[in-house]
């Protein structure tokens, strides 16, 4: 297996695209290729040592396993770190920029900090947390696409900014803390959990999907209605499978049922909001 790190040297000053960096890309170069990879920044380019102080490892055993690539230091001037990820390990020990995991579809991205805006946008598959807080627009698409994320895993151990998850499609995100204003706005199917409090307008032109509020909001919109019951086994599925996801939702109990609302019914949603009890 191959291990790379690259430690940060100094912040640069201006933002970089990372969106080169790539475990299993730079697995397959050879060390001085690494060293002297062009990253974009602006109309310029910046050396890859020019940043980052490189190492490479190969381990003898478990040679099949996926290529890893670890990032030291904070690093909030990267941006688009992961975005189009494939395969693979990415594990930074610090802050990132924005865009990190955009259009990811594959391995694991592990944030040991907090991340920008528009954090795992139009993700299509594997799993990105963020141990920290997230910027606006997580899991969502970017101006003027249809489509934000349709698969995979975004798991938040902090809070998330405004408009979480607007617009998407499929996938699972987990939130440990709370939610700016628009969580789950314009949200066409996919499930999205919340631990703490969400601010206001949620739920708003959602049409399908599920979002779980572990705390109880202070009001409930007024688009949305009675849920009724009948979803025994869905529930009990659904709270085991978010058992070992997150520490607060391992609490749920697959026999107690949630209160469950309807919407958003001024678009003819077909959405659902469960709120524990």
């Amino acid at each position: 297996m191959t291990t790379i790190t690259l430690r940060v040297k100094a912040p640069p000053g201006f933002a970089i695209d990372g969106s080169p960096l790539k475990p299993a890309t730079l697995a397959s170069m050879p060390f001085a290729t690494i060293e002297h990879l062009a990253l974009r920044a602006g109309d310029e380019t910046v050396a890859v040592s020019d940043l980052f102080d490189v190492s490479r490892t190969e381990a003898a055993t478990d040679s099949e396993q996926a290529p890893t690539l670890i990032i030291e230091g904070d690093a909030r001037w990267l941006i688009r770190l992961g975005a189009g990820m494939e395969a693979g390990t990415l594990h930074v020990h610090g802050a990132v920029g924005d865009y990190a995991g955009a259009q990811m579809r594959g391995g694991l991205l592990a944030i040991d900090g907090d991340a920008g805006e528009f954090t795992a946008c139009e993700m299509r598959g594997g799993r990105l947390t963020v141990s920290g807080n997230c910027g606006a627009f997580a899991a969502s698409a970017r101006a003027g696409e249809m489509e934000g994320m349709t698969g995979g895993t975004l798991a938040i151990g902090g809070n998330a900014g405004e408009r979480l998850a607007d617009r998407m499609r499929r996938g699972l995100v987990l939130v440990g803390g709370d939610c700016a204003d628009y969580a789950a706005s314009r949200l066409v199917a996919g499930t999205i959990c919340v631990a703490g409090r969400v601010g206001a307008h949620y739920g708003y032109g959602m049409r399908r999907g599920t979002l779980l509020l572990n705390t109880a909001p202070a009001t409930l919109p007024t688009t949305f209605v009675d849920g009724g019951r009948g979803f025994d086994v869905f529930w009990s599925l659904f709270v085991r499978s978010l058992a070992n996801e997150m520490a607060p939702f391992s609490r749920l109990a697959p026999h107690r049922l949630p209160r469950r609302y309807a919407g958003d019914v001024a678009v003819d949603g077909r959405g659902e909001i469960l709120i524990p009890v």
